[in-house]
C-alpha cells in the first residue's frame, strides 16, 4: 500500500495555491495590458477616491455641455440660414421695385406682385423651418408648425382691406392686422407664446436662441411682402395707380425689414460665436481632465508587460516542478 506523507500533502497544497495565485495574477496583468487601466484602483489611489470622483463628475458635466453646445450650434446656424433667405428675398424685391420706380403698367405690376407673393410664401416656409426634427421658430412648441399657409394669410388680408380704395388706407389696415392680437397672432401663429429657455453650453455660460415666428421683426418681413402681393390679389379691384402705390409702399417697408433682419442676424451671429468659444473651452477642459484621469487610473504598460513576462516564467517553472512531482501531462495540468 502506498502511503502519502504529510509532507507530500503540504507540498501539493502549496503547489495548487501557488498555481492559482499565478493564474490570477496572469489574468489581472493581461487585462491591465489590454485595457491600459489599473485593476486595483483602491491600492493605486490609497483608498481615497475623492479626486477621481470629482474628475469623473466634471467630465460628465462637460459632456452634457458638449451635447448642448452641439445642438445649440445646429439650431443657431439653421435659423441663421432661414433668416438669410428671407433677407435675401427682401433685398432682391426691394431692388426690383426701386429699379421700376415711375414705370407703372400691368406687366410690371403683375411681375412684382407675383414676386412679392412668392417671397411671402418662402418666408412662411422658412419660418416653419426645422433642425433635427424640431421647429426653430415655434417657441417651446418645437413639434408644432408655427405658421399657417400663405393662402390663409392673404384671404384674411383681402377681407380686411375690401372696400378700401387708396394704397395708404390698405397699407394702414395691413399693418393694423399684423399688430392686432386677434389678427395675425390668432389666425396665423400656431406655435407657443413661450420662448425657449436659455441653454447652458459651458460652466457659467448660457446662450439664448429665443426666436419665434410671431416676433415683430419677422412680422415686419411678412407684412412687407404681403402689401406687394395684395396689388394683384383676385379678390380686390384696384386701379393701376393704386397697385403701383402698393408696390412702392412694399419697397419702403422692405427697407425697414432689411434693417431689422440685419440686427437679428448680427445678434444670432454673436450667439454662434459664443457657442463656438464655449465649445473650444469645454474641449480643452475635457482634454486636460482626461489626461489627469489617465494618470490616476492607467497602468504603466512597460511595468505591466515586465510583470506579465515574469509571471508567465514563474508559472512555467512551477508547472515543471509540478509535472516532475506528479507526472502530470500539460493538458491535465491546465484543466
Amino acid at each position: 500500500m502506498n502511503i502519502t506523507s504529510f509532507g507530500d500533502m503540504a507540498h501539493n497544497v502549496f503547489l495548487r495555491n501557488r498555481t492559482a495565485e499565478l493564474k490570477e495574477n496572469l489574468g489581472t496583468l493581461t487585462q491591465e495590458l489590454s485595457t491600459g487601466k489599473a485593476s486595483d484602483l483602491n491600492q493605486r489611489l490609497g483608498g481615497d477616491f475623492t479626486y477621481l470622483s470629482d474628475i469623473e463628475r466634471n467630465l460628465s458635466r462637460l459632456e452634457s455641455y458638449k451635447i448642448s453646445a452641439t445642438e445649440s450650434s445646429l439650431f443657431a446656424s439653421s435659423a441663421q440660414s432661414f433668416i438669410a433667405k428671407i433677407d435675401s428675398n427682401a433685398g432682391a424685391l426691394s431692388d426690383d421695385i426701386l429699379a421700376t420706380t415711375g414705370v407703372t403698367n400691368d406687366n410690371t405690376t403683375n411681375l412684382l406682385s407675383g414676386q412679392s407673393r412668392l417671397y411671402l410664401e418662402e418666408s412662411i416656409r422658412a419660418l416653419n423651418g426645422q433642425a433635427a426634427g424640431r421647429s426653430l421658430f415655434a417657441g417651446t412648441a418645437t413639434s408644432a408648425v408655427p405658421l399657417a399657409d400663405v393662402d390663409t394669410l392673404m384671404s384674411n388680408l383681402v377681407t380686411e382691406v375690401s372696400g378700401l380704395t387708396t394704397a395708404a388706407d390698405i397699407i394702414t389696415e395691413v399693418k393694423a392686422w399684423f399688430a392686432d392680437p386677434t389678427g395675425f397672432d390668432a389666425i396665423m401663429y400656431q406655435g407657443s407664446t413661450t420662448s425657449m429657455s436659455s441653454v447652458n453650453v459651458g460652466p457659467n455660460e448660457q446662450v439664448d436662441i429665443s426666436l419665434r415666428a410671431d416676433d415683430e421683426d419677422f412680422k415686419q418681413a411678412m407684412q412687407s411682402f404681403a402689401i406687394g402681393a395684395l396689388a394683384t390679389e383676385p379678390g380686390l379691384v384696384l386701379t393701376v395707380g393704386v397697385k403701383g402705390d402698393l408696390l412702392a409702399g412694399s419697397g419702403t417697408e422692405l427697407l425697414e425689414t432689411r434693417n431689422r433682419l440685419t440686427n437679428v442676424q448680427a445678434d444670432l451671429g454673436f450667439t454662434e460665436s459664443r457657442i463656438e468659444e464655449a465649445a473650444i473651452r469645454n474641449a480643452a477642459a475635457m482634454t486636460s481632465l482626461s489626461l489627469t484621469l489617465n494618470e490616476l487610473t492607467q497602468a504603466d504598460p512597460f511595468e505591466t508587460a515586465t510583470r506579465l513576462e515574469e509571471t508567465q516564467f514563474q508559472l512555467e517553472a512551477l508547472y515543471s516542478v509540478t509535472a516532475r512531482s506528479s507526472q502530470l501531462s500539460l493538458l491535465r495540468y491546465m484543466s
